[in-house]
């Protein structure tokens, strides 16, 4: 049986012309990645999560990249085989319903990419691409093939450098231009539906859209299972999973 949405809910989202929507590890989770936070997290294990976090921070990188590409092993060899779930292809169809659509997401595991969203701001980046640290060579990579990885891979291009993974590891700042994105989009052209799904909402940058929205008037959605910090700020909550909501959420604007 389908996800029922409160009547008011429906009628508002069918009068919606752009949306955007925050999504975070939750999400993922369906898909069988483990998360940072919540129940089963590697946070939920204190000297873990203090590990992994040492491991794929910035100074780690520089000091022993080798342990940090050995850390992103064993975080790809617990997601093998994920695929899009129902929460990704739901976000695809409110994509392609409306007219103009803004997809911001911490997730760096490529899954949103893989269902076929387009308009993606990956604000923490994707592990399927890697930059030389001697010579500043992009590339993709294969993400199939981290999981193997005992020591940092080398740069192609000049043979010398270390090469790094396209991504914000702990201690980094966000990339401006991913930012000034993220202003436009969420900021200075407010989507007239706010959707933020599967996240703690820890971060400000994550929380403030949907704070920018609601004193907007715009319609705001926070679908997860446990209350955040957000939750007082979302005119609808929802303690379900993503991949249960967000495939009601397409089907209503689909209805228009």
């Amino acid at each position: 049986m389908s996800f029922e949405l409160p009547r008011e809910l429906v009628h508002r989202l069918r009068a919606a012309r752009s949306v955007g929507a925050i999504t975070g590890a939750g999400i993922s989770a369906e898909s069988g990645i483990r998360p940072y936070r919540g129940k089963g997290g590697i946070y939920d294990d204190p000297s873990e999560g203090e590990a992994t976090v040492e491991a794929v921070s910035a100074p780690t990188l520089y000091s022993d990249p080798d342990r940090t590409w050995r850390a992103i092993a064993a975080i790809a060899r617990g997601a093998a085989g994920a695929r899009p779930n129902a929460a990704h292809e739901a976000l695809v169809a409110i994509e392609n319903a409306v007219e103009r659509f803004a997809l911001l997401t911490q997730n760096v595991d490529g899954l949103h990419q893989a269902a076929g969203s387009k308009a993606i701001i990956d604000i923490h980046g994707s592990v399927d691409a890697t930059i030389c640290m001697r010579c500043d060579t992009r590339a993709p990579l294969d993400v199939a093939s981290i999981a193997t990885l005992e020591r940092a891979p080398r740069c192609a291009q000049c043979s010398i450098g270390v090469l790094r993974p396209d991504v914000v590891l702990f201690g980094e700042m966000l990339p401006m231009d991913k930012v000034a994105r993220m202003q436009r989009e969420f900021h200075e052209n407010v989507p007239d539906v706010v959707i933020i799904a599967g996240t703690s909402a820890l971060f400000p940058y994550i929380a403030e859209p949907l704070l920018v929205a609601r004193k907007a008037g715009k319609l705001t959605i926070e679908v997860n299972l446990e209350p955040t910090d957000v939750t007082v700020i979302a005119e609808f909550s929802f303690r379900e999973r993503a991949g249960a909501v967000l495939p009601a959420i397409a089907e209503a604007i689909n209805l228009r």
